[in-house]
């Protein structure tokens, strides 16, 4: 017998569908994200030029999206979990 047996099966598909789209939409705003983040740092940091308010502006708002792409991602994995485990099926007991 394996311990693992009912672990992989799915048993609340719509916290599962509701999980990997979630889970997709975080990974998407973290890769679509990240290269812009690295972006500004260099431009920061090699060339020794200050941002502009503006461009300061707009690298506080690519972090906070960065930021809820890593929440999300998180999200998404906790709901796919807990659509695959036994215990949680008819609520939090």
């Amino acid at each position: 017998m394996c311990f693992c047996e009912g672990l992989l099966e799915i048993r609340n598909q719509k916290k599962f569908l509701v999980g990997l789209i979630i889970l997709i939409l975080g990974a998407f705003v973290i890769i679509f994200d990240y290269p812009q983040i690295e972006y500004f740092n260099y431009l920061e940091n090699e060339n020794n030029i200050t941002l502009e308010k503006e461009q300061r502006g707009i690298f506080q708002k690519i972090l906070v999206e960065f930021t809820i792409g890593i929440i999300l991602l998180i999200f998404g994995i906790i709901l796919i979990l807990i659509s695959m485990l036994k215990r949680f099926e008819n609520g939090i007991r």
